[in-house]
């Protein structure tokens, strides 16, 4: 699998242990940028990730923990913003093997759902959101989104189950090139992937018969992540070749005639999403195109620019709630006004309006 199947979105969340100071860039044969090419990472932009990494750390632990007490204080800071949450593995540890990438474990996915119900948050299905954005109706403050990324054949066997228990819906976005594959997915950094001591659950992509029996139960929704989770910066036309190839995967072995769409690595900065990547999904036909940014969503927006935020193994229901009500999102602007007092901040991209119309045409 080429390189550019990997990017640096995948190691970001171990960088903060890479011994790098943060106000420099590490040369290309230092200890931090060598261990990010192992995983397939280009070797310009691990650099890039490495010299931010210690401090990107702690400017998220800042923001996620300081929340807390202010949503405590305040609750919602927004009456018109929703918030759209993005899992990828739930799984246990294996004993002897590093801890899994982009996982939550099945107990603290299970605490972090029936916590955020029990605060009086509102699980809705992302079609249910859109519809009611698109209409011109605002979504309600507490109204929350559960996606999964990439397909894990975990969220099947231990993220389902808890999801029919809670009566949550969920999008799922499939990576449809591995489908029934027995190989781990290849942008898979995990180094415990394929390893006999771990299960093979917990790295192994869905198959086309659990993904049919979750989407007969109405509340799992099946939806493109692409068909290769390839990189496809500054390549629109590929991606959407490539989504259109996802696409018939969906319609022929679901059933699933209009889709809705998350970008792989799906950060802005690094170009995995934007504008010009936007407008190739929507010529394909697409529903949305969620990003990776972690900021809540305003009802009437762009659904070609929605964000979500990540949730992670050591976010709690209360972590989570104050990432919902607008906290995270405040208080990391906040860190960014402190480092850089006399920076203007960027004016931000106009936003598209979609209609209820053009959702209805996309749906035909």
């Amino acid at each position: 699998m080429p390189v550019s199947h990997v990017p640096p979105e995948f190691v970001e969340m171990e960088i903060s242990d890479l011994p790098v100071p943060s106000d420099e860039t590490p040369p290309e044969g230092s200890v931090a940028v060598v261990a990010h090419a192992a995983a397939g990472v280009p070797a310009d932009l691990a650099a890039q990730h490495a010299s931010r990494g210690r401090l990107a750390h702690w400017k998220h632990e800042f923001a996620r923990r300081a929340g807390v007490p202010l949503n405590r204080l305040f609750g919602g800071r927004l009456q018109n913003a929703f918030g759209i949450l993005m899992y990828h593995r739930v799984t246990n540890p294996v004993p002897d093997l590093p801890e899994p990438t982009f996982n939550v474990t099945p107990e603290r996915f299970r605490e972090q759902l029936s916590g955020l119900l029990a605060r009086g948050f509102i699980a809705w299905p992302l079609r249910l959101v859109l519809e009611t954005s698109l209409r011109g109706r605002q979504v309600p403050r507490e109204v929350f989104v559960v996606t999964f990324d990439d397909g894990y054949e975990n969220v099947y066997q231990h993220a389902w189950p808890v999801l029919r228990d809670l009566g949550i819906p969920a999008t799922i976005f499939v990576s449809t090139a591995y489908l029934d594959s027995p190989e781990p997915f290849p942008f898979d950094n995990w180094a415990g992937k394929g390893s006999a001591a771990a299960p093979a659950e917990s790295w192994r992509p869905l198959t086309t018969a659990q993904c049919r029996q979750m989407h007969a139960s109405g509340l799992i929704e099946l939806a493109t992540h692409t068909h290769t989770h390839a990189d496809f910066r500054n390549r629109p036309n590929e991606l959407a070749s490539d989504l259109e190839t996802s696409l018939e995967v969906l319609r022929d072995r679901f059933g699933i005639s209009n889709s809705t769409f998350a970008f792989p690595y799906g950060t802005k900065k690094a170009g995995f999403s934007g504008p010009v990547l936007s407008e190739a999904c929507r010529k394909v036909g697409l529903l949305c195109s969620l990003t990776t940014e972690q900021e809540l969503t305003f009802s009437g927006t762009d659904p070609f620019d929605w964000g979500r935020f990540e949730a992670e193994s050591n976010d709690t229901a209360e972590t989570l709630a104050a990432k919902l009500n607008g906290w995270y999102s405040l208080l990391r602007g906040a860190w960014r006004r402190m480092r850089h007092p006399f920076q203007s901040a960027p004016k931000p991209a106009p936003r598209r309006v979609v209609t209820a119309a053009t959702l209805s045409r996309r749906a035909t």
